[in-house]
């Protein structure tokens, strides 16, 4: 019993992490309960045995993809403030990050479709932008608190805001210097004098 068990909650995982996957590549709308499960090797019917419904699969994978983003981002934090900003910036707004959404930050791939989505998914994004907005805070060279938040939010919304204009634009060049210029200017804020 304990082992079925198990084998139930590792293949629901499995489902959760290739769906998380997708939402982050194509958008809520193009997840497809009976290709993500022929995907995971299962049938459709069996997807009732791990969801109540679409919905709840939508909500797993977006929290899914939230928390593994926070992992992600977690990998440099043993690094001084100013390294440590310097290295979220170049990596956040890199050609790597750009160009593999399936694997990259849910904050920027998924805003607009979290808009359009319940509550638990819109509370899983709140509560990403939340606490990157707060490590950002304690990397910000500024001593007034309310100007070490309006940094980090200006930094946070350019990033995300640059992947996003990244991804959509048809033109390489002009992608590739969105992600450079952003980066750049980002660079200039955090070492300018603190005030």
């Amino acid at each position: 019993m304990a082992r079925s068990q198990a084998e139930k909650e590792a293949t629901h995982r499995r489902i959760v992490k290739a769906a998380a996957a997708q939402v982050r590549r194509d958008g809520v709308d193009a997840v497809r309960v009976s290709e993500l499960m022929r995907e995971a090797g299962l049938t459709h019917g069996g997807f009732y045995r791990h969801f109540g419904s679409r919905e709840d699969l939508i909500d797993e994978a977006i929290d899914a993809a939230l928390t593994d983003g926070s992992r992600q981002a977690d990998t440099g934090e043993s690094l001084d403030p100013g390294a440590e900003l310097a290295q979220i910036i170049d990596g956040y707004a890199s050609k790597a990050h750009r160009d593999n959404p399936q694997v990259g930050c849910a904050v920027a791939a998924l805003p607009a479709d979290v808009s359009r989505c319940g509550s638990r998914a819109r509370h899983a994004y709140s509560r990403q932008v939340r606490r990157y907005i707060d490590r950002l805070v304690g990397l910000i060279r500024q001593a007034d608190p309310d100007t070490k938040r309006d940094e980090a939010i200006l930094t946070l919304s350019a990033l995300v805001g640059a992947i996003a204009m990244s991804r959509a634009v048809d033109d390489p060049e002009l992608s590739d210097e969105i992600l450079t210029r952003t980066a750049n200017a980002l660079h200039r804020r955090a070492h300018a004098p603190a005030g």
